[in-house]
């Protein structure tokens, strides 16, 4: 039995088919093999990064353990936690992280890329050992105080040798980097190519065949369409296209100013609204449409050349217009080509009054101004009041440092150059007096430094920090500082935030110390699982919260160091209460979300 004809357009499906998924299974299996391989060198990077992680901890756990040592040997302080357990877990995840670096570099390849690494880390292979086998004499030892400063003597070297092997990995990881960025940018390059070839080779010659196959299909049903079929379809859709035609030329004639005019610009028909506006504008040829429309001279001329230089394309723009007897100021002018029998064109302007428009966005672009305006004082009084504070600090510090230092140099060296060698009796005493005043200045000169931010804040976070403030402050000032902390384990955050809440602590107690005479000060850390609360309660003066400026003046007058408290806590979303009376001392409580 003979196979029925294939139809055309089951031929084309065929053929369309193939040509589709040949360049999509070419373009999918090289996307897919250059993710397979972009993952695998992702997955590479994440374990580099892992590994140099690991040897930055390694330094931070060699401090740690030196710290731990010292802390167990040479103080006699009672703390909460245990120094042992955790001496004891750091050398553990010491020991282990340098197995962990050590397999590492064992799985390298060799490549001199990797010697270099390879070579450096055997460096720090032997100071790690050298580490190792000093803590464990300490452990062993009665007398620890020579390893001890074995230990300490030993670190810097290993601190060193890491800090090196930690760049050279870097460089190492970094290389890798740039090889498959390499590689993936060939691969990209590749499917470009690939893309272009699809096109050139593929999609063209289907556009065409395809192309072809509409013009058959075309064809085939103007043969099969019988004449008189054909004219009644033709009268029928002629008198619904006129009605059509009639209903849409009303609409346009009460809504819209529209006209139709020649390539000189002269007019062959105008609507309704149009033809009004024109029959009462004076002095004007009104045959011509450029000058019907309310423009300028110079706008006149800009919208012919406009639709000369388009040449056939549509023109948009809006313009400021001016009518006589109208209060219409703004036209959105669109003129549309029409190309009639014999390559004659003609155009098609249609014109809207946008007057309200305009004048919305004026007042929208004024309003904005007088925004921006406000937000740049706002900005400049902000920064103005920065400088202040900053210069008022400095004052401080100088006055401080010469009121108090200053004096005490001055005097320590007028007592020097009253020592006398001969008077041996006094010298004695002198010399007692001299050390007396040498240590009023070194404390004088803790007492001015201690601003500054600790180390603790960087190394342990904010509660150990404020706990070892106030301590300081206990031993250089007549004021009773007590700490309490409710948190059970030390919780960090990003240095911003710890940075700030150890700054406004700090600007309360000194405020209680300084301006209200406190004797009792309690400084109390709560956590909940929302909130972070640091609350500061004194007996001092206390003041009238209601008297407070809205905005700071500078000095002690305005409340500048309140204002800078809740900059700060704002600055990391954070908030101050304050609560105070006169002779009922003073309480700020700082809450920061978690």
């Amino acid at each position: 039995m003979a196979k029925p004809p294939t139809s055309l357009d089951t031929k084309s499906f065929n053929s369309l088919s193939k040509v589709y998924f040949i360049a999509i299974g070419i373009i999918g299996l090289l996307v897919l093999i250059s993710q397979v391989f972009i993952q695998r060198a992702l997955t590479n990077n994440e374990y580099d990064a892992n590994i140099m992680n690991i040897a930055g901890r390694q330094r931070m756990l060699s401090q740690k353990i030196s710290k731990n040592i010292l802390f167990l040997n040479t103080t006699n302080i009672k703390v909460d936690r245990n120094i042992e357990s955790e001496l004891s877990e750091s050398y553990s995840e010491f020991e282990s992280a340098h197995q962990v670096l050590k397999n590492n570099v064992n799985s390298l390849p060799d490549s001199p890329k990797t010697k270099l690494l390879k070579e450096q880390f055997s460096k720090v292979s032997i100071e790690i050992n050298e580490l190792l086998k000093i803590y464990k004499q300490i452990n062993k030892e009665e007398e620890n105080t020579p390893w001890i400063a074995a230990f300490m003597n030993k670190e810097p070297y290993f601190l060193k040798e890491m800090n090196q092997y930690v760049d050279s990995y870097e460089h190492y990881s970094f290389s890798k980097i740039k090889t498959t960025k390499r590689i993936e940018y060939t691969a990209f390059i590749f499917l470009i190519l690939l893309l272009f070839a699809e096109l050139f080779l593929l999609f063209l010659p289907a556009a065409g065949k395809i192309k072809s196959t509409i013009s058959e299909l075309i064809h085939v049903k103007d043969n099969a369409v019988s004449m008189a079929e054909k004219a009644n379809i033709a009268v029928q859709q002629k008198k619904e296209t006129l009605e059509e035609l009639q209903l849409l030329q009303k609409a346009i004639d009460q809504n819209l100013f529209f006209a139709r005019f020649d390539k000189e610009g002269y007019l062959i028909n105008t609507g309704r609204r149009i033809k009004e506006l024109i029959a009462k504008q004076k002095n004007i040829d009104k045959r011509i449409i450029y000058e019907n429309l309310g423009l300028s001279l110079s706008d006149q001329k800009k919208l012919r050349d406009l639709v000369n230089a388009e040449k056939g394309a549509i023109v948009n723009h809006e313009f400021k217009v001016s009518f006589e007897k109208s209060d219409i100021e703004w036209l959105d002018i669109s003129i549309f080509p029409v190309v009639k029998h014999l390559g004659i064109i003609e155009y098609i302007v249609v014109c809207l009054d946008i007057t309200s428009r305009r004048k919305a966005q004026g007042k929208i672009d004024a309003l904005n101004l007088e925004k921006i305006k406000t937000e740049t004082a706002s900005q400049k009084a902000k920064a103005s009041m920065v400088v202040e504070a900053q210069e008022e600090e400095r004052k401080r510090i100088a006055k401080d440092i010469h009121d108090s230092i200053g004096q005490m140099l001055t005097a320590l060296k007028f007592n020097i150059e009253s020592i006398n060698t001969d008077q041996t009796d006094k010298l004695s005493i002198k010399i007692d007096n001299l050390k007396s005043q040498t240590k009023e200045i070194i404390l004088g000169v803790r007492m001015a430094t201690f601003n500054l931010t600790p180390p603790e804040l960087l190394d342990y976070g904010v509660s150990t920090a404020i706990q070892k403030m106030v301590l300081q402050l206990n031993k250089y000032t007549k004021s009773e500082v007590i700490f309490k902390n409710e948190i059970k384990h030390e919780i960090r955050f990003n240095t911003l935030v710890e940075t700030n809440l150890y700054r406004v602590t700090q600007e309360c107690i000194n405020n209680a110390i300084k301006y209200a005479k406190a004797d009792y000060i309690l400084v109390t850390l709560k956590k909940t699982d929302q909130l972070l609360s640091i609350s500061i309660t004194d007996n001092g003066n206390g003041f009238d919260t209601t008297k407070l400026p809205k905005s700071p003046k500078g000095g002690t007058e305005g409340g500048m160091g309140l204002f800078f408290m809740k900059e700060r806590m704002e600055y990391i979303n954070g908030r101050v209460f304050l609560n105070s009376e006169p002779g009922n001392g003073t309480r700020v409580v700082l809450n920061y979300p978690l």
